[in-house]
């Protein structure tokens, strides 16, 4: 059954609890970039060559989370964002006891798998929670989970990491995910509902060859995987080049980079707004917006009392964009969500693996100026298009 629109509030702890699932895998991958020094010295390597754990990460999550959104559908919910979550645990706490790089890199590909369940499990499930025109209040409170993660759980693990050592500062992420997978487990939820019965009924093949046959979900996706892998082109490096230029140690790189998480804040909790402007018009803009961000930002990097605001408006912009185009992604093909949501991550972090190469190489013999203007250009792109066939994806706001 569609539940109303304030289903989401009637289930707080539910809310509490996949909100916190998305700030503890999503705390994962930001850690990586202020701890990338530290971990590289640990090993005696490059920061550069530590940076391909981003890339690991990011393959492994493009692979894993279109098979489980496939193979999973029949599985509630809840049940497939736990299992994930007790992976992801699992994981990191071997990690913090691995002596060799190649041995980190194995369980990167674990732990990106395990946030290939959570990731798309999680943003199905706000689908579930709300109707398409309040999607993007909901979706906005789950994407804070986001903001928790750069806000808290990054500057804790940066503190730790020079305290105790990145091991244990990710043993300690271990912990949190732990006492997520518990709270999920216990809170009260609805059952399953008619998109997600219909999907079950649907064979994995026919489902498959639905969704990429469908116009407008690819340029959703494809949109989504620039951005991304925009996105993440630019903050791989952004903590090494921060403590670099400013002779910091890995807390203050940590602290810095939270602003964007404060950034992303004060735009997820008024997603009420993306609902009003329109979720296609506001992820056009929003990626035109990130070009300039994206370019300017490597300019910024050894001027602390510039770059704060910078990253400040670049988790803005980039809350605006995940926001709408990830309610526009629930919404393509509705008895689809699980799949869709699925392949919206396996799109993100196949963009991650794409571009990572193309940063590592820009980094290495260009410098980061070089990495943010081709990270900037990917987003201009990717607004024209998305504004290209933007009636046909706008078209779904008005159902």
């Amino acid at each position: 059954m569609r539940l109303p629109d304030t289903a989401a509030d009637r289930y707080p702890l539910l809310l509490a609890g996949l909100t916190a699932a998305v700030a503890t895998v999503g705390a994962t991958i930001f850690a990586i970039s202020p701890l990338l020094s530290d971990i590289a010295a640990s090993f005696g390597i490059a920061p550069a060559r530590a940076g391909w754990l981003i890339g690991v990460y990011g393959l492994s999550m493009a692979i894993v989370a279109p098979t489980v959104g496939l193979l999973a559908r029949r599985l509630p919910r809840a049940r497939v964002i736990v299992a994930g979550l007790l992976l992801f645990a699992t994981v990191w706490l071997l990690a913090a006891w691995t002596r060799r790089f190649d041995a980190l890199l194995a369980l990167t590909l674990l732990a990106g798998a395990a946030t290939g369940a959570v990731i798309p499990a999680t943003y199905a499930f706000a689908g579930d929670l709300s109707s398409f025109a309040h999607r993007g209040q909901v979706m906005g409170r789950i994407v804070s989970g986001w903001s928790i993660a750069i806000m808290l759980v990054v500057p804790l693990m940066a503190i730790a990491s020079q305290a105790i050592g990145w091991q244990l500062a990710f043993a300690g992420l271990a912990a949190a995910a732990l006492l997520t997978a518990a709270l999920l487990a216990l809170a009260p939820r609805p059952g399953p509902d008619a998109a997600g019965a219909a999907a079950a009924e649907l064979p994995v093949g026919p489902s498959l060859r639905r969704v990429v046959s469908h116009r407008p979900t690819l340029v959703v996706l494809a949109v989504n995987g620039i951005d991304m892998g925009a996105f993440y082109a630019v903050y791989a490096f952004l903590g090494s080049e921060m403590r670099r230029l400013n002779d910091w140690g890995a807390a203050p790189a940590g602290f810095a980079i939270a602003a964007y998480g404060l950034g992303l804040l004060i735009v997820t909790l008024n997603g009420r707004l993306i609902d009003r402007a329109g979720k296609t018009r506001s992820a056009v803009a929003a990626l035109a917006a990130l070009g300039l961000v994206l370019s300017g930002l490597p300019w910024l990097a050894g001027t602390p009392i510039l770059l704060v605001p910078g990253v400040i408006a670049w988790g803005c912009v980039q809350g605006v964009f995940f926001t709408a185009i990830t309610s526009l992604a629930t919404e393509q093909i509705p008895e689809l969500r699980g799949v869709v949501t699925a392949m919206l991550s396996g799109a993100t972090y196949l963009g991650v693996t794409l571009f990572s190469p193309l940063a590592v190489l820009l980094y290495e013999r260009a410098g980061f100026a070089a990495v943010g203007a081709f990270a900037g250009l990917a987003c201009v792109a990717a607004a024209a298009l998305l504004a290209w066939p933007a009636a046909r994806v706008a078209a779904v706001e008005r159902r």
